[in-house]
């Protein structure tokens, strides 16, 4: 290694020291293995324990303010590496520093600059990987570490050089190959996911990503799940997706609600009701959480409502089902109806308003009186303005003359607001005009 290699080297490895990364530029900071021994120390005692809060922090704003050196450094130590005409040299230790800091977690920069790597040294990188895969066993975190798509992603974005963004998407669609590692499957599915803002032909690469929803690696059948919607996907590939909702991976089953919603647009409801039943029914909560997130009131049935239903007096499951399922389901039956009343009378505004923003829309006619019921008991007690207003602009879409006198006398009230009075008068003039 030269000389001028060798100085940006020592710059990188001096981070590494005390076995995290250490302070090494600012003699006057002190060093961090020093000051975790003496807060461990100091918090062992109770009249200490002020004074080890104070260097647990200390802590803490070192390692972030030396963050933006490391970042710096290894953005240096990498154009060192290129300028001595030593990109190889660099790469392999980047990856193995990589390697080294997979444990803790991935990092950015890291990630941004093999990409860089990869994109201009495409043969230098296969070549290198492979080598440092070998060479760590069947057990290597390497790959994944080493895969970074940031690069790949920004060169599909830019707009200025459409020859880039094709040999960019060139590049995506090897990753997603079926020949590729599981490792460059992950990182191409990452990738296409943060590219889907740019504008490129996406049917070309569904048929690239059905096939992974059957992978042997969890990770990248949830990935493929997530980006499938996206891909010009046809309600043939539902077909593809339901048998996942009996995946042994809890991550893969909360990802089929999403996708089930989003290709299904709301059709198909014999085959896609069962299989989000299946999943609300799940075992893991964050499947069934994941699952009410996707709804949006796409689906409904009588069945399926009542399950829906069972689940919101689940205090666990009650805020979300209200927000992303009850409310704002486009036809909305008796019973659905019936529990977005009893919604009116929580305490919690953010979801009696929801409960009653939903009544504003799609009630049926079998579930209109109830509903005018309901409001009409509600409304003399609501306190917050933002349910009150949800709930005028409800009654309004089922009023009967029954609400004739409530309204006659909120209209003429001076203890209501301008808005208020507005809202009784326009339901009143609906129902003169019905006369």
């Amino acid at each position: 290694m030269s000389l001028h290699v060798a100085r940006c080297a020592a710059v990188f490895v001096v981070l590494f020291s005390c076995g995290t990364i250490a302070v090494g530029a600012d003699q006057d900071e002190p060093s961090l293995k020093k000051l975790l021994e003496d807060a461990k120390r100091h918090a062992q005692s109770v009249d200490q324990r002020e004074q080890a809060i104070t260097e647990y922090r200390a802590l803490v704003e070192i390692h972030l303010a030396n963050e933006a050196r490391f970042q710096a450094a290894l953005g240096e130590l990498m154009a060192c590496y290129e300028v001595a005409g030593k990109p190889a040299e660099g790469f392999r230790y980047l990856l193995d520093t990589a390697y080294k800091m997979e444990p803790r977690g991935r990092h950015e920069r890291i990630q941004e600059l093999v990409g860089q790597f990869r994109l201009k040294h495409p043969e230098e990188f296969r070549k290198i990987a492979e080598e440092m895969k070998a060479a760590a066993g069947p057990k290597a975190r390497v790959a994944d570490a080493a895969v970074p798509t940031s690069a790949l992603v920004e060169a599909i974005q830019q707009r200025k050089d459409p020859s880039l963004r094709d040999k960019s998407l060139d590049h995506l669609r090897k990753l997603l190959a079926s020949e590729s590692s599981t490792a460059e499957k992950r990182a191409g599915l990452a990738t296409l996911r943060a590219a889907l803002t740019a504008k490129f032909d996406r049917g070309s690469f569904r048929s690239l990503v059905l096939p992974l929803l059957k992978s042997e690696d969890d990770k990248v059948r949830e990935m493929a799940l997530s980006c499938l919607p996206a891909l010009d996907a046809t309600p043939d590939d539902l077909a593809h997706v339901i048998p996942l909702a009996d995946d042994a991976s809890p991550a893969v089953r909360a990802a089929v609600g999403g996708a089930l919603i989003a290709i299904g647009k709301g059709d198909h409801a014999d085959t896609v009701i069962p299989a989000l039943a299946k999943l609300l029914e799940d075992s893991e909560s964050d499947v069934v959480t994941a699952t009410i997130r996707s709804m949006w009131g796409q689906y409904f049935s009588p069945e399926f409502d009542a399950l829906l239903i069972e689940l919101s007096r689940d205090p666990k499951y009650h805020g979300i089902i209200v927000y992303h399922a009850l409310s704002t389901m486009r036809t909305k039956s008796l019973p659905v109806c019936q529990r977005l009343i009893e919604v009116l009378d929580e305490p919690d505004w953010n979801d009696s308003g929801r409960a009653a923003w939903g009544l504003t829309y799609g009630v049926t006619d079998e579930a209109k009186p109830a509903v005018e019921d309901g409001l009409l008991a509600a409304l003399p007690e609501e306190a917050n303005q933002y349910t009150r207003d949800q709930e005028f602009r409800a009654l309004r879409g089922v009023a009967t003359e029954k609400s004739r006198a409530y309204l006659t006398s909120v209209a003429g009230s001076e203890m209501e607001t301008e808005k208020t009075r507005e809202a009784a008068q326009q339901i009143l003039n609906d129902l003169d005009g019905k006369r």
